[in-house]
C-alpha cells in the first residue's frame, strides 16, 4: 500500500490517494468540459434536426403520407421537439427529473464519505470482523481477504485503463478520422457504456453510425460502424482478456465463460460481476487447503498462492 511502501500517516496516504484519482478528472473536467457541455448542448438541441437528417437519408425528402396525413421530414421535426417540449415541461417530470439527479448527486457524496471513513478505519474494521472467525482460522482468512482485496484492486484499476483507453482511441477515432461532429460526447459515452456488456457497445455504436448518416450520408456512416467493430474486435479478443485476465490471474477462457456465464444466469448485472466473483472464488481455491486442514498441521508448500503481481 502507498502508506507502507512511502511509509506516510494514514491521513497523508487517504489524501495522497485521492489526490491521484480525483486530480486527473478535475483537470479533464477543466481542460475538456467547455467543449462537452458545448457539443452536449448542441446535440442535444439539434437532435430532432439531425433525426429529421436521418429519415431524409433513409426514405427521401418527401412529402410523405402517414395515417392519410401528408407531412415531411421538418414538420416531424417540429412535431418531436413539441412532444419534447411537452415531456420536459410537465411539472411532474421535471420534479422527477430534479429529484433522480439530486438523489444520484447525493449517493456520490455519501458514498465518497463513506469510503474516506472504510479507508481511515481498515484496520478496525477488519479486526472487528476477525473476531467473528475462530481464533485457530483468523491468519488463513486474513490471508485470503487480503488477497482477494488486492486482486480486485487490480482490476478495478485495470478496468479504469481500458474504459480510459476505448473511450480515448474512439474520440481520436471520430474527431480525426471520420471528422464527426459530438466526437467528445460520443467518446465519453461509448467508454460509460463499456460497463454494460454486449448491450453497451452496440448502444453507443448505434448512436455514432445514425450521426454519421445525418450528418454525412451512408458512406460516413458505414466507416464509422465498420471502425466500431475493429475496435469492439480488438477489444473482445486481444485486450479484454489479456489486460482484464492478468490482472485476476484468470486464463482468457475462463474469463470469457464467467462473462457468459453471468450473462446467462443473471442478466445484465451477472455481467458486471462475473470476472470479480471469478478471481475471488479462484483465491478461495488457491487457499482453500490451508482453510480447510486441522489446525496446526503443516500443508504441502506445492500448493502456495500465487505471488502478486
Amino acid at each position: 500500500t502507498i502508506q507502507r511502501r512511502w511509509r506516510l500517516p494514514r491521513w497523508a496516504a487517504i489524501a495522497l490517494l485521492y489526490v491521484a484519482v480525483l486530480g486527473p478528472i478535475i483537470i479533464a473536467g477543466v481542460i475538456f468540459g467547455p467543449r462537452l457541455v458545448g457539443q452536449t448542448r448542441l446535440l442535444v438541441i439539434r437532435g430532432p434536426t439531425i433525426i429529421a437528417g436521418l429519415i431524409v437519408n433513409i426514405v427521401g425528402v418527401g412529402p410523405y403520407s402517414a395515417f392519410g396525413a401528408a407531412t415531411d421530414s421538418q414538420q416531424l421535426a417540429a412535431a418531436l421537439i413539441d412532444a419534447i417540449s411537452t415531456t420536459l415541461g410537465t411539472p411532474s417530470n421535471a420534479l422527477h427529473l430534479a429529484s433522480g439527479v439530486a438523489e444520484v448527486g447525493l449517493s456520490a457524496f455519501l458514498s465518497l464519505v463513506v469510503s474516506i471513513y472504510l479507508l481511515a478505519d481498515t484496520d478496525r474494521v477488519e479486526n472487528v470482523l476477525l473476531r467473528l472467525v475462530p481464533r485457530d482460522r483468523r491468519h488463513e482468512v486474513h490471508n485470503v481477504s487480503s488477497e482477494i482485496h488486492q486482486t480486485l484492486a487490480r482490476y478495478m484499476r485495470r478496468q479504469l485503463i481500458l474504459l480510459v483507453l476505448l473511450g480515448s482511441v474512439t474520440y481520436l477515432g471520430l474527431r480525426f478520422i471520420f471528422h464527426l461532429r459530438y466526437a467528445l460526447p460520443l467518446a465519453i459515452t461509448t467508454g460509460v457504456v463499456e460497463l454494460v456488456p454486449f448491450i453497451g457497445p452496440v448502444v453507443a455504436g448505434t448512436i455514432a453510425s445514425m450521426i454519421a448518416l445525418s450528418q454525412s450520408g451512408t458512406n460516413l456512416m458505414l466507416g464509422v460502424i465498420a471502425f466500431y467493430l475493429v475496435v469492439r474486435q480488438l477489444e473482445d479478443q486481444v485486450v479484454t482478456p489479456v489486460v482484464l485476465g492478468n490482472a485476476v490471474e484468470l486464463h482468457p477462457l475462463i474469463v470469457i465463460f464467467s462473462v457468459l456465464a453471468g450473462g446467462a444466469l443473471f442478466g445484465i448485472l451477472g455481467t458486471l460481476v462475473a470476472i470479480p466473483v471469478a478471481a475471488s472464488i479462484k483465491v478461495l481455491l488457491d487457499y482453500w487447503p490451508k482453510l480447510t486442514a486441522p489446525p496446526n498441521q503443516d500443508i504441502d508448500q506445492t500448493a502456495d498462492p500465487p505471488v502478486r503481481s
